[in-house]
């Protein structure tokens, strides 16, 4: 990194608890911090409470527009990042918004068009997302990707040179996942973690649902960020619905209560539950994708694939999974998860890609 006493944090959701992605911004602002680097986090709220942005996103009100919205978006960074740029400041953003504006990282959370494509996408051209992904990309100096499988997604699908992408694990705050007692109970909870939308396997979940209404020893359990399609699980006597959790309590009101977490996502680069879940010391089965597939080969204690079918036999693949997790304590779960994913060994491996040392 070369030397700069302020960060520009190019992310159009800011920091928020909302999903992994979120978190990881407010990670990266907290290492830069403790850095003595200064920050500024330029999200869609900062941009649209301008002057001249009260007055460009009335723009979105529009059809044309609101259809080409990630575009006009990218347009009005690169203008704000020219008007307000100076030779010392540094560019981070996480790809789209600064399409147009040469950044100095991307940090890469995975590439939208294989994300596009494990969700159903028949087309193999880019769409105008996965466009202005590609294009953010090329023109960035550095790439960090939170996984390996990103990294060769980019070179895959982009053409981006590996030689500019380096791979930095997303972390995890033992602060705040950590294993507590589950209380004891005549029933086993599955607990789903996660937004309610397609592309996370709300049609599996559904089914699970369905199946736990038959069962008189398990429980589901549903954490959501919002109340988006929730009104699927309503009236289902076995299956309870949490919403607008945050990182504050989703442990003591989620992973606490859950013998096995569910995790069906069709994508993930990452997925942040998967550690999150296993530094809370609980099992997770889930399907071949982010972390999971790889620590799951690992023999990670307390990662498991799910099948690829849904029906009447989860239920004893869910008890093995947690039979054979009790092999290891849940601190034991913790301290593996964490020996990898730790703030403190992101700390050291941001300070290798920003301030290289011989």
């Amino acid at each position: 990194m070369k030397k700069t006493n302020k960060v520009y944090l190019v992310f159009l959701n800011g920091k928020s608890n909302a999903g992994g992605a979120e978190r990881m911004v407010h990670y990266l602002d907290e290492y830069l911090k403790s850095r003595e680097i200064q920050t500024e986090i330029i999200d869609e709220d900062f941009l649209k409470n301008t002057f001249v942005g009260k007055l460009y996103w009335k723009l979105f009100n529009r059809r044309h527009f609101e259809k080409r919205r990630a575009k006009y978006i990218a347009r009005f960074i690169t203008a704000y990042l020219w008007l307000n740029y100076r030779q010392s400041t540094i560019i981070i953003s996480n790809g789209e918004p600064t399409a147009f504006f040469p950044t100095d990282y991307v940090i890469s959370h995975g590439c939208f068009h294989k994300m596009e494509l494990d969700y159903g996408r028949k087309d193999s051209k880019l769409s105008r997302v996965a466009k202005l992904q590609m294009t953010a990309c090329k023109n960035a100096k550095k790439i960090i990707a939170v996984e390996s499988n990103v990294k060769e997604d980019l070179i895959k699908y982009y053409g981006i040179n590996k030689d500019k992408i380096s791979i930095v694990p997303n972390c995890i705050d033992k602060s705040n996942f950590y294993p507590t007692e589950k209380q004891s109970s005549n029933f086993k909870t599955i607990a789903y973690i996660g937004r309610l939308e397609y592309g996370k396997g709300i049609a599996e979940l559904q089914e699970l649902a369905k199946l736990v209404e038959k069962q008189n020893d398990w429980k589901l359990l549903i954490a959501s960020n919002n109340s988006s399609n929730t009104e699927l699980f309503k009236n289902l006597n076995n299956t309870e619905v949490l919403v607008g959790l945050t990182i504050d309590n989703i442990n003591k009101l989620a992973y606490s209560k859950a013998d096995i977490i569910f995790y069906p996502s069709y994508s993930e680069s990452f997925g942040m539950v998967t550690i999150e879940a296993l530094a809370c010391g609980r099992p997770i089965a889930g399907n071949s994708v982010g972390v999971l597939p790889k620590l799951a080969e690992e023999k990670q204690p307390g990662a498991y694939l799910l099948p690829k079918v849904i029906n009447e036999d989860i239920f004893s693949f869910l008890d093995n999974c947690i039979e054979d997790s009790k092999k290891f304590s849940p601190k034991e779960i913790h301290e593996a998860a964490m020996e990898k994913f730790s703030i403190e060994s992101y700390f050291e491996q941001l300070d290798k890609q920003f301030f290289k040392t011989a």
